[in-house]
């Protein structure tokens, strides 16, 4: 529960970043140090100016601005040329302000010296909290359902769930998210995005070991064909970026590194997609000889079929069915389609 003295703290402080107040470090260093949040803010070490980055970021999205320059941005929160060479070396790739995941650079600079021409965007969770402090309360989570799968549109959803999950690991650990534009960024550390992503397989095994529906169409895939969870998730990652995204290939580096959690994952699981493809339930085209990381993969059109759950379809069916995946709004919309709610 949002404080009365967190919200006038807040209010305070982005006035005072909308007038370009010179005192804005003064009133930061009086800023609380509990709350929805101000508390995490303390707790991932961020200093006066850390915060007051985060604050300038903060008021140029509400604004309208959802990016800001490096210049820009330490512009806004230090008035005099020192406080702004300070405020570049507070965006550096080691700094603890891009440690706690709340500001998020479009690429990493390798030197604050470089961070000037950088954009910079405050995370989407740095938004929720804020809202959050002004008084607008987070709905409550629905707890995730147990016991075996009902549905093959429910096994689906679950799988989808898993594959973000494992692209948050991703994007975090490898400082890489090559699907840009989906809200992919995470305020944790990559320990802590690491063990969501392992409790999150351990939900969908357990759910997997308790379902005796052979006839569900992935499961008849995975024992068919001898899957593990990884392979499940590899297959939904590419369903899902052709049917909602719209890309036909991903390149097979990044499937490697969405079932990896280090470097060494990637090296002991570099030639992972060759059963999949051995199996043809994967294409990998366009890769140098044994150099399985190069390809471009993608999934047979029977492949979507199964996955889906459809027997194959004529051309033209084919042709109204990518029609109307184009008119979609959202994937909402796509699972309602399918009978189940993607958010359940």
């Amino acid at each position: 529960m949002p404080s009365p003295c967190e919200r006038l703290a807040l209010r305070t402080l982005l006035d005072a970043v909308d007038r370009h107040d010179p005192g804005l470090l003064a009133l930061l260093a009086g800023r609380p140090t509990e709350g929805v949040l101000f508390g995490p803010l303390a707790a991932a070490g961020l200093d006066d100016l850390d915060v007051g980055l985060l604050l300038v970021a903060l008021a140029a999205r509400l604004a309208g601005r959802p990016q800001l320059t490096g210049d820009e941005l330490v512009a806004a929160a230090a008035p005099t040329s020192a406080g702004r060479l300070d405020a570049l070396c507070h965006l550096g790739a080691e700094s603890p302000l891009l440690a706690s995941g709340l500001l998020v650079p479009d690429v990493a600079p390798p030197h604050p010296a470089e961070a000037h021409a950088t954009c910079w965007r405050v995370a989407d969770h740095l938004l929720r909290l804020a809202c959050e402090a002004a008084g607008h309360e987070a709905q409550p989570r629905r707890p995730l359902p147990r016991g075996p799968y009902r549905s093959h549109g429910e096994l689906l959803t679950d799988l989808r769930r898993l594959s973000l999950a494992y692209r948050r690991r991703a994007a975090r650990i490898f400082s890489l998210d090559p699907w840009v534009g989906v809200g992919l960024d995470s305020p944790d550390g990559a320990e802590v995005v690491a063990r969501r992503a392992r409790e999150a397989a351990a939900h969908v095994a357990s759910r997997l070991a308790a379902t005796d529906d052979a006839e569900l169409p992935i499961l008849r895939l995975k024992n068919e064909h001898g899957l593990d969870l990884d392979s499940l998730v590899v297959l939904v990652t590419l369903l899902f970026q052709e049917l909602l995204e719209g890309l036909g290939v991903v390149d097979a580096v990044d499937l490697v590194r969405l079932v990896c959690e280090s470097e060494e994952d990637i090296l002991r699981r570099r030639h992972m997609l060759r059963p999949l493809q051995s199996a043809g339930l994967v294409r990998l085209e366009g890769s140098y000889a044994g150099k399985d990381l190069t390809a471009d993969a993608s999934l047979p059109e029977r492949v979507v079929d199964e996955l889906v759950g459809q027997q194959a379809i004529a051309s033209d069916d084919r042709i109204d069915f990518h029609a109307y995946l184009q008119d979609l709004d959202s994937s909402d919309a796509f699972f309602f389609d399918l009978g189940f709610d993607e958010t359940s």
